[in-house]
């Protein structure tokens, strides 16, 4: 086997591992006992299958393999209500922001207009801008209008950061597709039937792969949803987890709701994978 085969497989195997260890290392210590977590270094494969913080997390008390009684968890209910909120959030952040991001990308990388490129500097730099940076005017901006603690206003903030990055993708991938705007006004289409029926099915990888994006920054942001929502009824699940760092430690309990946490995206990213997989800037069309 060549040097170059050779390092190639390592960039993939470090790769894997750099991936997966982290989701087998919280896999692994749902599973632990207490007693088990505490040892150092801990077992890193669990002696039994203690189901017991999956039962806990969701509300309900269970029996230990070493025959202890593990108590429900008293995040239960913060638990569920940030996932539904967490859900409902991220799918309308995710539809808003494909249906202003792609006519908007769609306008800058197709048209040519004055002050284009401003415009499209202007866009850019919304997205240069850190979240802690904004976070003074938006919750001063919210106290006023009686936005703060509600899910509409998250979903506004959210919008402030997901339009510009997905347009900023967007407008890379739909310069590189076939020049079809002449060809679509000899058959008589207009710009939105050119954008809805042409445009639009040519970059439909481009598309999945920012229905991705916007949706797992929605679904993952903190910031944000710390200082604008938490401690109400509209807290996300990331929020609701951050709770488990100010109580008695449960580790196992903390490692359960990462897990439920991940299963949404992950599932977002399964079904448009096969969209995803057949994305390339320099040969976008099929």
């Amino acid at each position: 086997m060549s040097l170059k085969k050779i390092g190639f497989w390592l960039a993939i195997a470090l790769g894997l591992v750099w991936s997966l260890l982290p989701i087998y290392w919280i896999v692994r210590m749902a599973f632990l006992t207490p007693a088990e977590i505490a040892q150092f270094p801990p077992p890193a494969v669990p002696r039994s299958l203690n189901p017991a913080a999956f039962l806990n997390v969701f509300g309900f008390d269970a029996v230990r393999p070493d025959g202890s009684l593990s108590r429900a968890s008293g995040q239960t209910a913060q638990i569920i209500r940030g996932f539904w909120n967490s859900l409902v959030v991220a799918t309308i952040v995710t539809a808003l922001t494909l249906l202003v991001a792609i006519p908007l990308s769609y306008i800058f990388a197709r048209l040519q207009f004055r002050f284009r490129d401003l415009m499209l500097n202007g866009v850019l730099f919304a997205v240069a801008l850190p979240p802690v940076a904004m976070i003074i005017p938006f919750f001063s901006m919210y106290v006023q209008l009686g936005l703060a603690g509600t899910l509409l206003g998250l979903v506004i903030v959210d919008l402030t950061i997901t339009i510009p990055f997905v347009t900023w993708m967007l407008v890379g991938y739909m310069r590189n597709l076939p020049p079809v705007e002449r060809l679509a006004r000899v058959d008589g289409f207009g710009r939105f039937e050119t954008l809805l029926r042409l445009i639009l099915p040519m970059a439909r990888n481009g598309v999945a792969a920012a229905a991705v994006v916007a949706f797992l920054f929605a679904w993952n942001e903190f910031t944000f949803a710390l200082v604008l929502v938490n401690g109400t009824t509209a807290n996300t699940l990331p929020t609701a987890i951050s709770g488990f760092l100010f109580m008695v430690p449960e580790p196992a309990n903390l490692a359960v709701c990462i897990i439920v946490s991940i299963i949404p995206p992950a599932l977002v990213a399964y079904v448009l994978q096969r969209r995803m997989s057949d994305i390339s800037l320099l040969d976008p069309v099929r």
